[in-house]
């Protein structure tokens, strides 16, 4: 097996040196123009590389925990603008852009809280890439093997950097089990709650890594594809996947997404982690994320810019957007999830105040 881990293709990367630094927030007419402090607040910080999130029934907010290197990914609920450790000491591992793979999505299903498994490394006798279902404080039982499945069950396409753990990005959950996308062999999942792990479809040509899943209709989903190095500018797209593996392009001219979803009109909204940089992928870095609306085949319309390297988001059951990040450099409780109140929102994208401008959050 090559260089343990690689969610996202690692050529190249890290002997460039992608440059990290936060976003400065500096003012600008735009920000001041649209107040969007009245459309953007801060609902979490003191969070190590937070991952995916699911509201439960209740509306509690559960997020995955990528952690920091070491046994230390798990899953925390929110509670007062503070994480509270509901499961913990789940492993890690680096990947690109010295990113950690950890806890990498949460899910509910049946009021029942589910978490998938990036960070496993059976080679080293460390648990196993899957899902886990987080039976109480602390305690999380595996449900499904994915890196048993990633094993025994070779995609047409073997990647470069191969991962025999593989690499799960995000879940989704489905009637009485689950999907799931896998960014290293490249692959999209269907996971029972019987352990059962079958392959929906191989996407493993030409290692698009896809990344973002959502539901499209019934018996078909989303796929956003990050695309592989260089990650050329607007190289990535979304696509649609039936049951029986069928796939047609949905949404072309996007950049390096890294989630999906879609709204209560079933607009479909794609994360970009950054834009700007060209074809250097040197220049990749945080403050020019975004969240774009679909518009057409291949129309992007912008709805929030200026994110730091936004990682994931979902829909609240306010009605507002909920995004996590930054998708590396939160080893050290950098993390936040934001809130954007879309309906607020005029014709003009909104510019993201940096972190240190938002009030919500608790000291924690």
């Amino acid at each position: 097996m090559m260089d343990r881990r690689s969610l996202l293709r690692t050529t190249a990367l890290f002997s460039i040196g992608v440059r990290y630094r936060f976003h400065d927030g500096t003012p600008s007419a735009s920000r001041v123009a649209m107040d969007t402090a009245s459309n953007v607040s801060l609902v979490a910080t003191d969070l190590v590389n937070p991952r995916g999130m699911a509201f439960d029934p209740n509306g509690k907010l559960h997020v995955a925990i990528g952690g920091s290197p070491g046994p230390n990914a798990g899953v925390a609920i929110i509670e007062d603008g503070c994480p509270r450790v509901l499961a913990g000491g789940f492993p890690t591992a680096r990947v690109a852009f010295r990113a950690i793979a950890g806890m990498a999505d949460v899910a509910v299903l049946d009021d029942r809280l589910y978490a998938l498994l990036a960070g496993g490394n059976i080679d080293d006798g460390a648990m196993p890439n899957g899902i886990y279902e987080v039976t109480g404080p602390n305690d999380a039982r595996l449900i499904a093997n994915i890196s048993a499945f990633i094993r025994d069950n070779p995609v047409q396409s073997i990647p470069g950097d191969y991962d025999t753990d593989g690499q799960p990005y995000a879940m989704l959950a489905d009637g009485d089990g689950f999907l799931v996308t896998e960014g290293n062999s490249n692959q999209l999942l269907r996971i029972g709650l019987d352990g059962a792990v079958e392959r929906v479809v191989d996407l493993s040509e030409g290692h698009p890594i896809p990344t973002g899943l959502a539901r499209a209709g019934d018996g078909e989903y989303y796929v956003a594809y990050f695309t592989s190095a260089p990650y050329p500018e607007g190289g990535a797209k979304v696509v649609s996947i039936t049951r029986d593996g069928t796939i047609t392009d949905t949404w072309a001219g996007l950049t390096l997404v890294t989630a999906l979803t879609t709204g209560a009109d079933g607009v479909l909204y794609a994360l970009e982690m950054a834009t700007g940089y060209g074809d250097d992928p040197v220049a990749i870095g945080p403050g020019t994320g975004r969240v774009v609306r679909q518009d057409g085949a291949d129309g992007v319309v912008p709805i929030v810019t200026g994110l730091d390297l936004p990682a994931a988001m979902c829909f609240g059951p306010d009605g507002a957007l909920y995004v996590s990040g930054p998708a590396f450099g939160a080893d050290t409780g950098e993390g936040f999830i934001l809130r954007i109140r879309l309906d607020q929102l005029e014709n003009e994208p909104v510019l993201a105040p940096r972190i240190s401008e938002l009030a919500g959050a608790a000291d924690c």
